[in-house]
């Protein structure tokens, strides 16, 4: 080894031996969730699950059930995107879906109508918009399908809460700003 690496490493094994302070690593702090908007979006969730279920087969069951059924994506599907970084088409069902629930329940919440454009490719490349006139309130990207396929109702919930509370704080603050003029009609 050159001199100059043998001096850096020899400085490097010294500290770790001194003991010095090795930074521990910042756990994320899961927010508690609003059961109000949780219930409001497993909720319209499930009605446009209904929707799709057009001879009624799926009726009969509960909330968690149906979204356990004809949303959420199999371990088979998961691997299946994992595999060759092509999405299923169990994931390329989800996408629209979850933003058309998360766009009605900021509707309800704001009384100002929100729409969502979502997309994705084959390749897993997209993206999931959500707007109300001129304004974007929420917009994300999707690379290689993340966070997509959802496999457990829990994270599907609590990604949507977040975006809803995204949405309706951006909302609110742009509403603040453009209180002279209105939300529809600043140039832009």
């Amino acid at each position: 080894m050159e001199p100059l690496a043998d001096g850096k490493m020899a400085v490097q094994v010294g500290l770790f031996r001194e003991g010095a302070a090795v930074k521990p690593r910042r756990r994320k702090v899961v927010k508690e969730l609003d059961q109000g908007t949780a219930d409001a979006f497993v909720r319209r969730l499930c009605n446009l699950l209904d929707t799709a279920d057009f001879f009624g087969r799926h009726a009969s069951l509960s909330p968690q059930e149906k979204i356990a059924k004809l949303f959420l994506a199999s371990a088979e599907d998961k691997n299946k995107s994992d595999f060759n970084c092509a999405v299923s088409p169990k994931v390329r069902q989800q996408v629209p879906i979850l933003f058309q629930a998360i766009a009605g329940v900021m509707e309800e919440k704001s009384g100002a109508m929100v729409q969502s454009a979502a997309e994705i490719n084959v390749e897993g490349f997209g993206r999931g918009l959500l707007y109300t006139g001129r304004v974007i309130l929420v917009l994300k990207s999707l690379r290689a399908g993340a966070p997509f396929p959802f496999t457990s109702e829990e994270k599907t919930i609590r990604y949507g809460v977040e975006c809803i509370e995204e949405g309706l704080d951006f909302l609110e603050k742009y509403k603040e700003m453009t209180a002279c003029h209105g939300l529809f009609s600043l140039e832009g």
